[in-house]
């Protein structure tokens, strides 16, 4: 216990300046006991601004040092897990696996403890965020705080179509004038075949990296989500679906799509590289070019295509993006809290600097204001379109599994349209860290995707469907494998 020793006068008054600091910026204290508090998460690319951000912190609070380290997506996947069943966890930490399910996936764990120390929260903290961003199964539970909103949930998201100006350029073709239909795309694909020596796209097929351009063909056909919530079942049998895969399988066939099964990285130095033209994902990769040398003036950014008779789906808005958690291993949860207040002013040093580094959005700050590089203006024209992102209801985990309403912080008692079964946003990358930390809709669980989720996914299906989706999977399968080896 920190503090025991202090005279009372002392005491009294830190108690009485922390009572009223209520969510704004906590105050300074230069006579607290040290403290080091831990972070970890995989934004590698926000190294140095992780370093800058201890620096300024510890100017503000001199007794609190922090200690924020970043490690690659995959290593960090494998190693937090060990480090909560060694003792060994971080005070706060990024997750975001279960998309909307992850505060409840995680509870299960045992891994994360409220947001503050009691779960309280002042309602001049929850301001910060767009109303209805605190809701009970999503990052709250019991009218306590787990969570808080990290990207926002209307631009942040799959669904971008990336041009290389230059071999636009080669094949004849104007960027800014970007493919639209699904017709204009196979077109724009044959004149690069026929007029340059790069690859129409650069597509990753390795694990789950497939989905960065599945969600943004298949969101205009239907939707960017496995689950069908019309019907009430996974979808990936559904026809929209079904026509979705041949249509990408045609391009596959014709030999548009970049030769063999590379992961995200190598496919986005492809394109940097101009060995490909396009490349589908989102708005994260805008710092992700820049990491490459590739620069806003060298690309355009436009909204995926849509089926030749117009879009019949959209892409979809959950909120998913909880993503820093309180570690429920931490010994300093005050301190944690305090951070976790100074890191979301949204004017404050933390929000001005991540935004100016054109890192992310963030939930809580002016994004279209501080983010200026002009491949993010375009994104925000493109997300602003009616459409484009839909609000679609968010998964609950009830009693027993059952489904069950969430309401609002605010509102209590008040579902309104946040009721669903659970489980159709789990799995979805997290679009921001191997960019800045980000969103995406992922498969049952225990299913990958990419060439080897999708034949799972396909294979377990087999049974609901007909002999001619049957027939149309196979050709699928065939075609993806002849392609791995």
């Amino acid at each position: 216990m920190r503090g025991w020793n202090r005279p009372l006068g002392a005491a009294v008054l830190m108690i009485l300046t922390a009572a009223c600091s209520g969510g704004g910026q906590p105050s300074a204290s230069s006579s607290a006991a040290p403290v080091t508090l831990t972070i970890q998460d995989f934004s590698v690319e926000q190294t140095d601004f992780h370093k800058q951000v201890a620096a300024e912190y510890q100017r503000v609070y001199p007794n609190v040092t922090v200690q924020w380290s970043s490690t690659a997506q995959a290593q960090y996947e494998q190693t937090l897990p060990l480090a909560f069943q060694s003792k060994q966890a971080p005070d706060l930490f990024y997750w975001q696996k279960q998309g909307s399910n992850t505060m409840n996936w995680l509870l299960s764990n045992s891994w994360i403890s409220t947001v503050s120390p009691d779960g309280k929260v002042p309602s001049d903290w929850t301001k910060r965020w767009p109303a209805g961003s605190f809701q009970n199964g999503i990052n709250m539970k019991d009218g306590k705080v787990y969570g808080f909103p990290w990207q926002d949930t209307h631009y942040w998201g799959p669904g971008y179509m990336y041009m290389n100006k230059a071999v636009f350029a080669q094949a004849g073709l104007d960027p800014t004038n970007p493919p639209t239909t699904w017709s204009q795309l196979a077109d724009t694909c044959a004149t690069i075949k026929s007029k340059t020596k790069a690859y129409c796209m650069a597509v990753p097929l390795k694990g789950t990296d497939w989905q960065r351009t599945w969600y943004a063909m298949a969101a205009g056909n239907m939707t960017d989500l496995f689950f069908d919530y019309k019907n009430g079942k996974f979808s990936l049998d559904n026809p929209a679906m079904l026509q979705t895969f041949n249509y990408l399988q045609g391009l596959y066939n014709k030999g548009d799509f970049a030769p063999g099964v590379q992961d995200k990285s190598f496919s986005r130095q492809q394109f940097a590289a101009g060995q490909a033209a396009i490349y589908m994902d989102g708005p994260w990769m805008i710092s992700v070019w820049d990491q490459l040398g590739f620069h806003s003036d060298s690309y355009v950014v436009a909204a995926h295509p849509n089926p030749d008779g117009g879009a019949k789906g959209a892409l979809s808005s959950l909120n998913s993006q909880n993503a820093y958690w309180v570690s429920s291993q931490t010994q300093h949860a005050a301190e944690a809290w305090k951070f976790i207040q100074w890191m979301t002013n949204p004017t404050g040093f933390f929000a001005q600097n991540f935004l100016s580094h054109q890192f992310a959005t963030l939930a809580f700050a002016d994004d279209k204001k501080l983010l200026t590089d002009p491949a993010w203006q375009q994104v925000f024209k493109i997300a602003d379109k009616t459409g484009f992102r839909v609000q679609y209801p968010d998964p609950v985990q009830g009693l027993y599994g059952r489904v069950r309403a969430s309401p609002q912080l605010g509102a209590p008692g008040d579902g309104g349209c946040h009721h669903q079964q659970q489980g159709p946003q789990a799995g979805r990358p997290v679009g921001g860290h191997d960019a800045p930390a980000g969103a995406r809709v992922g498969a049952p669980e225990g299913v990958g995707s990419g060439a080897e989720g999708i034949s799972q996914l396909l294979r377990v299906r087999h049974q609901r469907l007909g002999l001619h989706a049957k027939l149309q999977h196979r050709q699928l399968l065939q075609a993806i494998s002849s392609r791995e080896h």
